[in-house]
């Protein structure tokens, strides 16, 4: 994964601000065409504008923020209004430009007491065939130089995945710290033990390590990992739906600190 377009979903708010910027300081040494989507259907809770008369000045004002700040001058912007469903919005914005990664603005990366909320995150990485970067609304860019990979070991395409992932500036320096995370104490059968053993193939050169938690509530392992490690990002595959319901979408847990403070990055 080269990434050179990348679409940022914006509502305006803070949250979606700090995304920006948060994106903006993650690629300051790489030229990006970046598109900005604003979504502007009434059937959507989420990206909902308000007054849709002043959407336009609202979106004119947030181009000129963003120039305005200190960036790399070669990226290039492009604002999108869009009033279909922002699954179909951001399809066609996948389609039509050709979009490396798309970005989005939280002010948590949970469903919180809604079980069955359509969050727009679950809705996404459910639905659209791209990389996301789900990015809290206090987290604050850094060098990444601990990436932890939440696993099963169950997802062959996870060392091509990841080993891609690291041809990309911001991770070249990083140490990537495999976590499998099980609920219960048990041997990995022979698929998982090849796959752990791809890990390490592909990484055999590239600081790394493997390391195990064990806890009936995963999200619970990995917000103490994190903690341990003082990890920097989380990343896992998006085929490991189980997993991301776990972590990402309803991990039954008010207390974590990665989902207010620690971006997560599915990869397709």
């Amino acid at each position: 994964m080269q990434m050179k377009n990348i679409l940022i979903l914006t509502d305006f708010s803070y949250n979606s601000w700090n995304s920006i910027v948060y994106t903006l300081n993650l690629f300051k040494d790489k030229t990006i065409h970046f598109f900005i989507l604003k979504n502007i259907s009434s059937t959507n809770e989420y990206l909902n504008f308000k007054n849709k008369a002043n959407s336009d000045e609202e979106l004119d004002l947030l181009l000129n923020k963003i120039k305005n700040a200190d960036i790399n001058k070669k990226h290039t912007f492009n604002i999108i209004k869009d009033n279909r469903n922002i699954v179909l919005a951001t399809k066609e914005q996948l389609k039509a430009n050709n979009i490396d990664l798309i970005i989005i603005g939280t002010n948590d990366l949970t469903s919180k007491k809604i079980k069955n909320s359509n969050h727009i995150s679950e809705e996404l990485i459910t639905k659209v065939p791209c990389d996301i970067m789900v990015i809290p609304n206090t987290a604050n860019y850094s060098e990444y130089d601990n990436v932890v990979f939440a696993t099963e070991f169950t997802n062959f395409l996870e060392a091509k995945l990841t080993f891609d992932l690291r041809k990309n500036k911001p991770f070249k320096k990083s140490k990537f710290h495999f976590l499998y995370l099980s609920k219960t104490k048990k041997t990995i059968n022979k698929d998982q033990q090849w796959n752990k053993e791809t890990l390490h193939d592909y990484f055999k050169n590239v600081p790394h390590n493997f390391s195990t938690k064990i806890n009936t509530n995963l999200a619970v392992a990995l917000d103490e990992f994190i903690e341990e490690n003082n990890a920097d990002l989380i990343v896992t595959a998006a085929k490991n739906l189980n997993l991301i319901e776990q972590l990402l979408f309803r991990p039954n847990n008010a207390n974590l600190k990665y989902t207010n403070k620690t971006p997560f990055l599915v990869l397709t």
